[in-house]
């Protein structure tokens, strides 16, 4: 054994120490250098509008409120950046691996009704080394969207009830409380996990029943082993519950506390309002009653409970392929943990983990509305610590070690599934670093398979500076008196594409029955640096209304189709176009006209697709 192998085995805390440093730095490390994803902008537009006066109110358009909530004390001090957008989902990210101290089996239980679960330590180490550097979470932790809290805070929950489990101590059923209220303001698939947290613990207390019928068990009476072994499972089933369920009101009330806190309605929207029940002008039990029945009606009655009428193969396929290029190690590690497990089992937490991963791969493809990568972060989750497990026992097996060649055809056989899970190990100890850096260090790239299709390939950067500079030209001539009533400055959005009611109704987002949510859409993530800039914005639908404008803003943008009627007309005054890509892997882009001798600072430089 290595030296560094015996140091983490001997030492597991520091170890798991020293990976949760490293999982901080692949995910702090130049955060903020890619171009804003859509969905990216979409949260941080209505975050900053909160920011600057706006209500907030939980819309299930930008998902749960725990990550606009969090992001926006970063936008007052730091200011809208895309590091601050991305801070608070990447810190959580990074503290991932101090979950899998929680795994690890006690040195001894302090109650008679705990139970022999948990890891030792080399499989606690294994596990914090796989959230540390399993490529789809360091993607997505460098990412401002809901799943990886959801996720993190989920498996920490997961994490207290086992030692809880493991203990008998009652105040971890308390803190898995409080860890399922902060998961439940992220996203509205903790409806998802709910169900296969349910399915999970039924799959714990009846599988020892199911292993004496296995046929490769060779049981004397297997259904009387199987029956004896049932009555044992629920009998310690019992035990628990009459230990942890006293503390169980607690842990809800204490989960309640984040679901106030994150879905209470915040500023102007809604009623009643966090802000008047902390001043006392509001009831405390009304404020309750909004955050969780009211959210609850207001998710009902959005579209994203609607039916689906995708194609169940095609969808389950791209996450099956987005769950082998992100998160290999964890399957095969997963998968090696469960063959195992079937043949000896010595790991209570494999095969109901294994079952959950299975139900999220075989679910996920009815439930959601695209099949995008970030997906495959619930499928892999419970697969980790069965993973944690089957790395080590691969490294323990040596199940890479070849037989000579000289053998009897069914030792060939076993051979040759060496040879296979041989190339596994390997290919899952290269893929890691081979994915990572190309998906999250290096630019976006048309073979990240990680980033989803809303990922704009172009440098966006030139935009962001042109859209400041418009914005800048407007205060300053403002403060100067300079500027006429006449005068339009900022940014003015041109064309069918991106036409809106009027260019104050996306001060919040959109609530039911109102339908402009589309065509703002098509404005990001263009919308967000306008924002960010705090440029005033206009709107022209075609060439006659531009042309009738007294004055046209210095920056305008429209899509590729409606370019060529506005270019003339703005031709004429001297604006000069740019084309940027806006996706990946579909023709979504934008043009982006600028009068440069209406800017201060002079051209930039735009020259991406002139």
């Amino acid at each position: 054994m290595s030296r560094p192998a015996r140091w983490a085995r001997r030492r597991p805390v520091a170890a798991v120490l020293a990976l949760t440093a490293l999982a901080l730095l692949l995910r702090l490390v130049a955060l903020g250098d890619r171009t804003m994803h859509w969905d990216e902008a979409r949260v941080a537009y209505w975050t900053l509008r909160y920011v600057r006066g706006a209500g907030f109110a939980y819309r299930p358009v930008i998902h749960g409120p725990f990550v606009p909530i969090t992001v926006a004390p970063l936008f007052e001090h730091l200011g809208p950046t895309a590091f601050a957008a991305r801070l608070p989902v990447a810190v959580v990210g990074g503290l991932a691996p101090l979950s899998a101290l929680l795994f690890r089996r006690p040195a001894a239980p302090s109650h008679p009704s705990a139970l022999d679960i948990g890891l030792d330590d080399a499989e606690t180490v294994a596990l914090a080394t796989l959230l540390s550097v399993t490529p789809s979470f360091v993607y997505y932790s460098r990412f401002m969207r809901s799943d990886i809290p959801l996720a993190i805070f989920a498996l920490f929950a997961l994490g207290f009830a086992v030692r809880a489990l493991a203990t008998g101590r009652r105040r971890n059923v308390l803190a898995a409380g409080l860890f399922v209220g902060l998961a439940i303001p992220t996203k509205e698939n903790v409806l998802l996990y709910a169900a296969c947290a349910a399915g999970t613990t039924v799959v714990a207390v009846g599988w020892p029943a199911v292993t004496p019928l296995l046929p490769w068990r060779e049981a004397d009476q297997p259904r009387n082993a199987a029956t004896t072994a049932f009555r044992g499972s629920l009998g310690r089933a019992r035990a628990v519950l009459a230990r942890h369920l006293p503390a169980v009101p607690l842990a809800l009330l204490l989960g309640l506390v984040p679901v106030v806190f994150f879905l209470a309605p915040r500023g102007p929207t809604g009623d009643p309002t966090l802000g008047a029940a902390l001043a006392g002008e509001a009831g405390w039990l009304a404020l309750i009653e909004r955050a969780t029945v009211g959210t609850w009606e207001t998710f009902r009655s959005s579209l994203w409970t609607g039916g689906r009428s995708h194609s169940y193969p095609i969808y389950a396929g791209k996450l099956l392929g987005y769950l082998f290029v992100g998160a290999l190690p964890a399957v095969v590690g997963a998968g090696y943990a469960f063959v195992r497990e079937l043949r000896s089992p010595s790991r209570p937490l494999v095969v109901p983990l294994v079952a959950w991963g299975i139900a999220s791969m075989l679910g996920y493809p009815l439930a959601t509305d695209i099949p995008a990568p970030w997906i495959s972060i619930h499928i892999v989750l419970p697969l980790l610590v069965p993973a944690g497990v089957g790395w080590v026992a691969i490294v323990r097996d040596r199940a890479w070690k070849l037989d000579p060649p000289d053998v009897p055809d069914a030792e060939t056989r076993r051979r040759y599934a060496r040879y296979a899970l041989a190339a596994l190990v390997v290919l899952s100890a290269v893929q890691v670093p081979l994915v990572i850096a190309a998906s999250s260090v290096t630019p976006p790239l048309y073979v990240n398979v990680l980033a989803q299709s809303a990922q704009p390939s172009d440098d966006l950067s030139p935009v962001k500076t042109t859209v400041a500079d418009a914005a800048d030209d407007v205060a300053e001539r403002s403060s100067a008196g300079s500027r006429t009533q006449s005068d339009d400055g900022g940014v003015l959005f041109y064309g069918e594409e991106y036409y809106l009611p009027n260019e104050s109704i996306d001060d919040d987002p959109p609530t039911e029955g109102e339908d402009w949510l589309g065509w703002w859409l098509n404005r990001l993530p263009m919308a967000w640096y306008v924002e960010r800039a705090d440029a005033p914005s206009s709107y022209a639908r075609d060439a006659d209304a531009l042309r009738e404008r007294e004055s046209i803003p210095p920056v305008v943008f429209a899509a590729p189709p409606d370019a060529d009627g506005a270019a003339p007309v703005l031709a004429e005054r001297g604006y000069e176009r740019t084309r940027y890509d806006l996706g990946l892997y579909h023709e979504q882009a934008v043009v982006m006209f600028v009068d440069e001798s209406r800017l201060d600072d002079g051209p930039t430089n735009r020259s991406v697709q002139s």
